[in-house]
């Protein structure tokens, strides 16, 4: 066992032993922050490993939300269906948003997204026979099944941190495999990723399709959570904020999307001393020290210190590279997960036609 799965197990096991250590609005956070880091997760797939840009995940994070209020305070839905239907129908939603992209790219891209976002909350609003409108829809929280002795939050918390697992492992063997090495072409040069076999049309729609899909997962699951659906919580700031967990959490790193998560959910209750004004002076500030003195984020904070201490000669080969997280070290990274390093074949950049070619992207 590598050290990586060591430090990923104990990191397991620290977090679920949280449960039964932390009062109820602690863990009410920390499901907050797996909640928004699992959609963060999904925009880190679509901006930092394929290289599209979108401003529109808030929106649909909204979108599983709703659809799982809905379809729970309406039919009656049980509450894993609910969230897997939201999944999915997140999913189609995202492949439709992917076909701009075949066209459009950069700035309209943004533009096309950012659309989505700004019209969300009054489209919601607009059927409020359906979403309750300005009222907002609310449901019963979930209680703990087979009559475990778990208050609400606590059962939300091992949901939640049980989801996320089973999210980052789907998504390290996603990124080890043809598509991953696929989305490192198409990231690194589309001319190139088209010269070597690339379905770059089919690769753009399907990691629109993912990224949307875990916005939806998030979503819904932030629905059981918070029990009561607006639409002006799905609003701009939302999305603003999903970029910035990406940016200052660290990109192609899933470490760095839950760090910049839990920095977007955290931040406005310990800035409240500094008025209203607070958090956004604290983000601007930690959006520039990201951009011109650590462009690696949170997540490579501590493996610059690392890397700092190491003795010279010190082999390397933990790092995250193109295939993997992007951060050097990062515990949650692709290699780090089962089923990789020694069982899986390295996932190679494209760095040359030939080698791409050898390795059968399509």
């Amino acid at each position: 066992m590598t050290r990586r799965r060591m430090a990923i197990g104990l990191l397991g096991a620290v977090a679920f032993s949280l449960t039964f250590l932390l009062d109820d609005y602690t863990l009410f956070q920390l499901s907050r922050v797996i909640c928004i880091g699992i959609a963060v997760i999904g925009l880190n797939l679509l901006t930092g490993h394929a290289g599209l840009i979108s401003a529109g995940q808030g929106a649909i994070f909204g979108l599983g939300a709703y659809t799982t209020v809905v379809l729970m305070y309406h039919l009656d839905l049980p509450y894993p269906l609910a969230v897997l239907s939201s999944t999915l129908l997140c999913l189609v939603f995202g492949l439709l948003l992917g076909l701009p992209a075949l066209r459009i790219k950069g700035i309209p891209l943004v533009l096309v997204t950012l659309s989505l976002t700004i019209l969300f909350p009054p489209v919601v609003k607009r059927f409020d026979s359906l979403t309750g409108g300005n009222n907002g829809l609310g449901i019963t929280q979930p209680q703990a099944p087979f009559r475990l002795d778990l208050v609400v939050p606590q059962w939300l918390y091992i949901l939640d941190l049980a989801v996320l697992g089973l999210v980052l492992l789907v998504m390290g063997n996603l990124l080890r495999s043809r598509y991953g090495r696929a989305l490192s072409a198409l990231r690194t040069s589309e001319p190139l990723a088209l010269s070597v076999g690339v379905a770059v049309r089919r690769t753009k729609i399907v990691t629109f399709g993912i990224s949307a899909a875990l916005a939806g997962l998030g979503g819904g699951l932030y629905l059981l959570l918070i029990a009561f659906a607006t639409a002006d919580t799905f609003g701009f700031a939302l999305s603003l904020g999903m970029i910035f967990a990406v940016v200052v959490g660290g990109v192609r790193s899933w470490t760095g999307s839950l760090l910049g998560a839990a920095f977007v959910v955290f931040v406005p209750d310990y800035t409240a001393p500094l008025g209203d004004r607070g958090p956004q002076l604290v983000y601007a500030v930690a959006l520039l020290l990201t951009v011109y003195l650590f462009p690696t984020g949170l997540a490579g904070i501590g493996q610059m210190l690392v890397n700092r201490f190491r003795p010279a000669g010190r082999d390397r080969s933990g790092q995250g590279g193109e295939g993997g997280a992007g951060i050097d070290g990062d515990p949650l990274s692709p290699a780090a997960l089962p089923g990789s390093a020694e069982d899986q074949p390295a996932v190679r950049p494209p760095s040359a036609v030939g080698t791409a070619e050898r390795e059968g992207v399509s």
